[in-house]
């Protein structure tokens, strides 16, 4: 079977454009389509709790518009009624008006008239001096003139026949919910009716709980400020808080515009400003509270969409659809992003506008070292280490990160320059999350490991002395990580020694070829458990120098960590079968070996 061969660039680009420019072009068509589909899927869950009683899709879906009109009718109702009190009060607050005007006339406009009539007078001054003679009189247009019920006509007609068409578009969604879903799921998915179906249910349970959640809280906006409103004397408190809930739906321009409006009437009221500035704290008050207290907690990440990529849908779809699509900016978006989530060629529209990190902790290890960037390194694993402990650390992110850059060295890919610059910043992380000495700042030999784990380790010896701590500790207390002589089992034993230290554990680091150098004054009960780090293969020399040095502590409990990140090969256990040893693979299972009790 013959792969699909992969369209060219330019191929894609040109149908990109013709989507945007059908969009565009068609959108009296797509936008009253659109708006009903989103209306049609706040509605759903009604319809289905329906047709639990019993009623068929076509009954269900009757009332439930029958409903939501009544809802809508009332709300309606009450908001006519209450902007025609308003209208009747408004000559009551014309000296306020006309006071505020002048006021802000005077502070204002006079300073840029002033400006404004001296640079004319200079321009007048420079520029050819006027004719005498007086401009012919224009004929009157008798043509132009509309009568006012043309205009009247002419003004309503648009806005009501664009809502009879989502009204109509909605009635029919409703009514043919079920075969229009198997319709969409059979020409979505073809013969793979289970990942169309899958995709489907995606989308429907984002929206809904988009939808859900959006409603609530701008009621609940829309009730606290009502209530605020009320307090404060502002009248019509009604008014402004629907208007505020319902304005809010459009992101970005909908909620400032109702708390405007609130400030004018408010400005309108009384002689003074006081009033006004309290309404409009009052608005911002409760969006501050709404959007950075309510909503994350409300919304997490159930949605699937990045902070980033609602305002730029907000402006995208805004600038295409005009106020339709800012509305609906937020929906749209998040079934493009669904659909990249299943359709592997629109898979880039979720790495865009999806809420999922582009790079995992381990890949963000690795760019942010070659980078030189420890400031960022620092700030997930401190996020990471209020989860898990530093053990889990190093297997998930560090080790990873050591494997790439494994990969890229032996690759060359990797500069002079980069090399230096991931050196310093591993030594900085490590030196910070364990509460080392901060490393001196040396050339760095190179990325792989090669003298890193030495290096390490010779930083923590500048301070804690050659043997790494006093000699004299209890028997069985000290933990010795002896590491083949290769960058990567040299690096996995210095960081097994800062993760046994971050569990209050006496951990000391030392090569193969150093076991012949004993210490002086050094007892050999006092090692309780003899690690062997090996990331590549062992040679017969440090088998042998293994050998003999576990022959002289014949109560240390052994270990062999074989971490296969740091080489290419998996490692070989470096320990002969006939040797009673445990054996790990990773820090956390290292670790748990040694809070375990030994049997």
């Amino acid at each position: 079977m013959t792969s699909p061969t992969p369209q060219p660039l330019a191929l894609k680009i040109l149908v990109g454009v013709a989507l945007l420019g059908l969009l565009y072009m068609g959108r009296d068509v797509f936008e009253p389509i659109a708006l009903a589909m989103m209306l049609g899927f706040v509605m759903a869950p009604i319809v289905h709790r329906i047709r639990r009683l019993g009623l068929g899709q076509a009954p269900a879906a009757i009332v439930a518009l029958l409903l939501v009109g009544a809802v809508v009718g009332a709300i309606g109702s009450v908001i006519v009624g209450q902007l025609g009190d308003l209208s009747q009060e408004l000559p009551r607050y014309e000296n306020n008006v006309r006071q505020k005007i002048g006021t802000l006339r005077e502070t204002m406009l006079r300073p840029l008239q002033e400006v404004q009539g001296r640079a004319g007078r200079i321009v007048g001054d420079l520029g050819p001096a006027p004719s005498a003679e007086p401009a012919a009189p224009q004929p009157a247009d008798d043509g132009a003139s509309v009568s006012l019920a043309g205009q009247l006509v002419a003004a309503v007609w648009g806005p009501l026949g664009f809502v009879g068409v989502v009204v109509l578009v909605l009635v029919f969604a409703l009514l043919e919910q079920g075969a229009l879903r198997d319709r969409l799921v059979r020409l979505v998915g073809g013969r793979d009716l289970r990942a169309a179906t899958s995709a489907l249910d995606d989308a429907g349970q984002r929206l809904s709980r988009y939808f859900i959640s959006q409603f609530a809280v701008n009621a609940g906006v829309g009730l606290a400020i009502g209530g605020l409103l009320a307090l404060l004397g502002v009248p019509h408190a009604a008014v402004w808080a629907v208007l505020g809930g319902l304005l809010r739906f459009v992101p970005y321009v909908g909620f400032p515009a109702a708390a405007l409006l609130a400030g004018a009437m408010a400005a309108a009221m009384v002689p003074g400003w006081e009033l006004m500035l309290q309404t409009l704290a009052v608005f911002l008050a409760v969006e501050l509270a709404a959007a950075y207290v309510v909503e994350p907690q409300l919304y997490g990440h159930t949605t699937g969409l990045s902070p980033f990529s609602v305002v730029v849908a907000a402006i995208f779809w805004g600038a295409l659809w005009g106020p339709v699509g800012l509305l609906l900016s937020t929906p749209l978006t998040l079934c493009l992003v669904v659909a990249g989530r299943h359709v592997p060629s629109l898979a880039f529209l979720d790495l865009l506008l999806g809420d999922a990190p582009a790079l995992d902790l381990s890949q963000r290890f690795y760019q942010r070292s070659i980078s030189g960037d420890a400031v960022e390194i620092l700030a997930d694993a401190r996020a990471f280490l209020k989860r898990k402990p530093l053990a889990a650390y190093c297997d998930k992110v560090v080790m990873p990160a050591f494997e790439l850059a494994r990969q890229d060295f032996e690759r060359q890919q990797i500069s002079p320059q980069q090399q230096a610059a991931a050196q310093r910043v591993i030594l900085q992380v490590l030196a910070e999350l364990t509460r080392s000495p901060l490393p001196a700042r040396r050339r760095a030999a190179v990325l792989d490991g090669s003298g890193l784990g030495l290096r390490l380790r010779r930083e923590r010896e500048s301070v804690e002395g050659r043997w790494q701590g006093p000699l004299d500790v209890p028997p069985g207390s000290l933990m010795l990580c002896v590491s083949l002589p290769d960058p990567g089992s040299e690096l996995s034993a210095e960081l097994l020694v800062r993760v046994l230290r971050s569990e209050r554990l006496d951990a000391r680091h030392a090569t193969v070829k150093e076991l012949a150098e004993v210490p002086p004054d050094a007892r050999a009960d006092a090692v309780g458990v003899v690690f062997v780090v090996c990331s590549g293969e062992a040679s017969a020399e440090d088998v042998g120098a293994l050998d003999a040095c576990l022959a002289q502590l014949p109560q240390a409990r052994v270990v062999a960590l074989l971490p296969a990140q740091m080489a290419a090969q998996p490692p070989r256990d470096p320990l002969s079968s006939e040797r009673h040893h445990h054996t790990a693979y990773s820090f956390e299972e290292a670790l748990s070996l040694v809070q375990r009790r030994p049997a």
